[in-house]
């Protein structure tokens, strides 16, 4: 076993030398025996007694509430020394320390080997010391948390937030031993990415409120109360982790028995840093499905955003607070509703709602043609005070851009602080999602660690880079910049496909990059990368971690909050405005 688990001959004569059972009866079948070490028990159906003592009352005042029992004899390491009682009654009546023998018959309550039917219940003896076991990050083997099934562990290691995601919906948080990368953001896709990738689960822990239900309200984490001034974000630390170990039909997760110690470790960020006066500022932001539905009757819910007019308000207020603060010259937009330029449109009512709050106006590319059949497109705001648009606007509609990956949208600026001419070009390839029926194609998960679609993105990627150099803007410049939300990470194909075709891939090299949340991994779905003139021009490349970082439920959604939590969830301000952090790249010529 790991190092990091008591020995169990050990434990037990350390809790319970000394103790007298005369009460009990010598008949009864071992916890060990019951558990065994397959996934499930091979005594399932049986009506049997067992004994233990009390280790743990869990999920209290719900339909699921029980104790956990801990075998006082010396048995199977390869086994569960603790079994989960799905008892009501008993999850009141009887306490930690006490010593029980319970009769009752053996299931697999939602993936987890438990006693249900309880027909008898002895006190046996009280008074025993409980100690939890103490575990260690990483774990040797995902079985390891077979052999805890039901057990009270404890982490004495500090842990770090690794996902908030359901938070909101299940109050549950993704621990792990430090934060996580995703395995492509780092190495090269392939055998080793994959195996990184599993690795990796030997490092998280998914830790509950214990209090079984959907949608708690008020939302706890650590004794208080999320709202939109308290946060809990990614890479903030965790002490005083302890719990039982309990099995669902999702997994394993740990119920505390008593309250983690959330530390502040990762605040939120200022806004950045104005920009200085003679420089261009160049940002793209995934505005995560910003549609005011005007092109349909009724015009909500919204085709993929917000449900209401009411979530449309909150929505657009986020959105124009964190645009506001890029302080940018040219912003390209992602996920846009694809409803046209005019005055009704998505596009022209987030620049107006911008306008309102900015001492510079923005403006917004018009194309001549629809921008793709898709019902988002990508979209180009600038600044006539600081930027003048020189050429026309390109888009590319041939393959690989007709389908999946939106065509792309460029055009070229005149910094008027240096009179530079500069092409953007703003991005958004196919995302990872809705694999192909047919795992046999290029375009399936290849299990390198780059997910479905990998092909069509490096392609649309290949594709991008020979249009650019035909200079599609009619403007000959050899300063360019492709943006965007190229749904692969740092690593991957379609990233290396630019950076082999002589893209320098802008970053910062002092901090760790990211501006994507997903399944307890962090990475950077959202790149720049500029021709080797521009490149040489930079001076500060950030992704601005707004969003990523925070919890979902404080986003502009009203659905599954209560009306409290509608308005204690809620600020205007720019964090979780998005999934996707934005970027910024600040030039200086």
């Amino acid at each position: 076993m790991n190092n990091a688990f008591v020995s169990l001959s050990l434990l037990s004569t350390a809790i319970f030398s000394g103790a007298t059972f005369a009460q009990c009866n010598a008949d009864f079948t071992s916890i060990y025996t019951i558990q065994g070490t397959a996934k499930s028990s091979a005594l399932q159906g049986q009506q049997l007694s067992t004994r233990g003592v009390v280790t743990a009352q869990i999920y209290l005042g719900s339909k699921a509430a029980g104790i956990t029992l801990r075998a006082i004899e010396q048995g199977n390491a390869q086994a569960s020394a603790s079994l989960f009682i799905a008892d009501t009654n008993a999850a009141t009546a009887y306490q930690p320390g006490q010593l029980l023998q319970i009769s009752g018959i053996v299931t697999e309550l939602h993936s987890q080997t438990s006693l249900i039917d309880i027909s008898d219940i002895t006190v046996c003896d009280t008074g025993l010391s409980v100690t939890a076991r103490e575990v260690q990050l990483p774990l040797t083997s995902m079985n390891e948390w077979e052999k805890l099934e039901g057990e009270l562990i404890q982490f004495s290691q500090t842990l770090t937030v690794n996902d908030t995601y359901d938070l909101g919906r299940y109050g549950e948080v993704i621990l792990a031993d430090k934060r996580l990368m995703v395995a492509t953001e780092i190495m090269q896709p392939g055998k080793n990415a994959a195996a990184l990738t599993e690795q990796q689960r030997l490092h998280t822990v998914v830790v509950d409120d214990g209090l079984y239900q959907q949608n708690p309200d008020p939302l706890q984490f650590g004794g208080k109360t999320l709202t939109a001034e308290n946060t809990l974000r990614v890479g903030d630390t965790v002490q005083n982790v302890q719990g039982v170990v309990v099995q669902d039909d999702r997994g394993y997760r740990v119920v505390p028995t008593r309250t983690p110690v959330y530390i502040a470790s990762n605040p939120r960020p200022e806004n950045p840093a104005a920009k200085p006066a003679k420089a261009l500022r160049i940002a793209s932001f995934n505005v995560l499905n910003f549609f005011n539905g005007t092109d349909q009757t009724p015009s909500f819910p919204t085709r993929r955003g917000a449900d209401t007019l009411a979530e449309f308000e909150r929505q657009q207020a986020k959105t124009v607070t964190a645009l506001a603060a890029l302080d940018a010259d040219v912003i390209g937009l992602l996920e846009v509703e694809n409803n046209g330029y005019g005055a009704k449109s998505a596009l022209a009512s987030l620049t107006t709602a911008l306008n309102k709050v900015t001492t510079k106006p923005y403006r917004f590319i018009i194309t001549s043609e629809q921008p793709g059949n898709d019902v988002i497109k990508v979209a180009l705001l600038y600044r006539p005070a600081t930027v003048g648009v020189e050429g026309k606007a390109a888009m590319l509609f041939n393959k690989p851009f007709d389908w999946g990956s939106r065509p792309p949208l460029a055009q070229s600026f005149r910094h008027l602080a240096s009179n530079e001419l500069v092409t953007v070009s703003i991005n958004h390839f196919k995302s990872k999602g809705s694999c192909p029926k047919d795992r046999s194609t290029k375009n399936a998960d290849q299990h390198d660690g780059q997910g479905c679609w990998n092909a069509l993105r490096t392609t649309s990627a290949q594709a991008l880079s020979d249009w650019l150099k035909t200079q599609p803007t009619g403007v000959k410049t050899n300063k360019q910049i492709i943006l965007g939300d190229l749904n692969a990470y740092r690593m991957e194909d379609p990233v290396q496909a630019l950076r082999d075709e002589n893209w320098q891939y802008l970053h910062n090299k002092d901090t760790e990059q990211y501006s994507f949340v997903y399944r307890g991994r962090s990475g950077s779905l959202d790149h720049a990368l500029a021709s080797p003139e521009l490149a040489k021009q930079l001076k500060t490349l950030q992704h601005w971690t707004i969003n990523a970082d925070e919890p979902t439920a404080l986003d502009y959604n009203l659905e599954f909050k209560s009306n409290d939590q509608q308005q204690q969830l809620y600020a205007p301000n720019p964090y979780r405005s998005s999934d996707h952090d934005p970027l910024i790249a600040t030039f200086e010529f």
